[in-house]
């Protein structure tokens, strides 16, 4: 059987809201996903991967449009993780310009932070924009949501 998760993580990778802001919002994202298996709240010391799993399509350069190797970009991500990801800038092998791992466009969306609301099996299909906003305004911050199938 196959679990599918929904996450908000904050667009700046660092970010961690008030605690106080956290529980308000896991509560009403809890609200927004009645039928989900469990809501979390997670916090971490370093910068990690949200990934979108079986999702995970393709990567593309943020500056150039082009279509980046799964060999590069694993390579890259070896690199920069060191006990959590430094998001270091890399020079792309398609046009030579500099980006960090967080600024690549995925397809599907995933990125990098400290915080993140996770929903397992949240039953909803996807995130409304409005529903989105709502959790920003709460949290501080604009979120990137992360659809991620396992």
């Amino acid at each position: 059987m196959s679990d599918n998760s929904i996450a908000l993580i904050p667009e700046e990778p660092r970010f961690i809201p008030a605690t106080a802001k956290q529980i308000i919002a896991r509560n009403r994202f809890a609200e927004m996903v009645p039928d989900a298996d469990q809501v979390e709240i997670f916090v971490s010391e370093t910068v990690r991967f949200f990934d979108c799993g079986a999702n995970f399509e393709e990567v593309h350069c943020p500056l150039c449009g082009q279509e980046i190797s799964l060999d590069w970009w694993q390579e890259r991500m070896g690199e920069d993780e060191d006990d959590g990801f430094k998001l270091d800038r890399y020079r792309t092998p398609c046009c030579n310009g500099a980006s960090t791992l967080r600024e690549l466009i995925y397809n599907w969306p995933q990125t990098f932070g400290r915080f993140a609301l996770e929903a397992m099996n949240p039953n909803i299909g996807t995130l409304g924009d409005e529903q989105r906003r709502e959790l920003e305004e709460i949290l501080g911050t604009k979120l990137v949501v992360v659809y991620q199938h396992i």
